[in-house]
């Protein structure tokens, strides 16, 4: 299984609807608020890794109001 987490920055008025877009594509596992540097933590996970670089690559970017992405992809 891979896994990524990705850290979101977010204009704090958007922040919710941010959240619930981001729980409908498939590879998210959760998503939490954070404090901090970073607004939004995503975990992601898929056997395949081509999902995951789309959903970062091009799903949580078509989320308006998401100002900076920070991606760790997790290697076995």
């Amino acid at each position: 299984m891979n896994e990524a987490y990705v850290l979101l920055n977010v204009d704090y008025k958007k922040q919710n609807n941010i959240i619930e877009m981001a729980k409908k594509f498939p590879t998210v596992k959760y998503v939490k608020t954070t404090y901090g540097i970073y607004d939004i933590l995503i975990i992601l996970e898929s056997n395949n890794m081509q999902e995951i670089k789309q959903t970062i690559d091009v799903d949580l970017h078509s989320i308006d109001g998401i100002s900076a992405i920070t991606s760790l992809i997790s290697v076995n």
